[in-house]
């Protein structure tokens, strides 16, 4: 289960290294907090830099906030991560790989498939009844492409089965789109059974991990390898 994902890079670099252009939904996220007019013995606030609104889509990112989503023709969008159910009290945010043409919810979006950046993810492994928050990346913090669903306003990441470099870590890991099968994966003329063997773990030679420890004075870490996916 993947329940929190973290967007740390310069714009600039994101735009190029996903050969993906931000200015659409940048405009978007500012119209949609705009300046208060302000009274003429006030000076009038500093109009936001395309980089301090891209800091709004980046970080952390939880369930329900605004997240970055690639459409087919490596278009931008922004949508709220999770997808809502008349009969669940919360969004549903992952889907697993292995059962998505077989749940009601997800089969009418099997043609509307996205991908979704990220530098690294959390999972917490259990040790008892202590959990263990864990960041697992990429070499250098490369941009890493989770496969996801979306309807419009919303999006869910969907989930496979760990890499056995993880596997004690967690059960579940995001399923990662890699460069080679990206046109393939977002093509909606594609049916969903053509590229479902697409939805598969990473090596474990291009993934690292890191774990805070309970006393915070230390973090276990693993690092291998030097690949770039990108």
């Amino acid at each position: 289960m993947c329940s929190q994902y973290q967007l740390i890079s310069d714009m600039n670099a994101f735009q190029a290294q996903l050969a993906i252009d931000l200015t659409d939904i940048i405009r978007k996220e500012a119209s949609d907090f705009p300046n208060e007019t302000v009274p003429e013995d006030q000076e009038e606030p500093e109009t936001e830099t395309d980089e301090t609104v891209f800091e709004t889509l980046s970080g952390i990112r939880r369930p329900t906030d605004p997240v970055i989503v690639i459409l087919p023709g490596q278009k931008p969008v922004l949508r709220r991560w999770g997808l809502s159910v008349a009969t669940l009290n919360a969004p549903l945010i992952n889907a697993r790989a292995e059962t998505l043409d077989q749940k009601p919810t997800f089969r009418p979006l099997l043609e509307r498939r996205c991908l979704i950046p990220a530098t690294s993810w959390f999972e917490w492994r259990k040790d008892g009844a202590v959990k263990h928050k864990t960041r697992i990346t990429l070499p250098d913090h490369q941009p890493v492409l989770f496969a996801g669903l979306e309807n419009g306003t919303e999006a869910v990441i969907i989930t496979c089965a760990p890499a056995p470099l993880i596997a004690h870590i967690h059960d579940r890991m995001p399923a990662v789109i890699g460069p080679n099968h990206i046109a393939g994966w977002l093509d909606p003329a594609n049916r969903f059974d053509t590229v479902r063997h697409m939805l598969g773990p990473v090596p474990d030679h291009v993934l690292k991990w890191s774990e805070d420890l309970p006393d915070n004075t230390k973090t276990a870490k693993q690092d291998d390898g030097q690949i770039n996916l990108f």
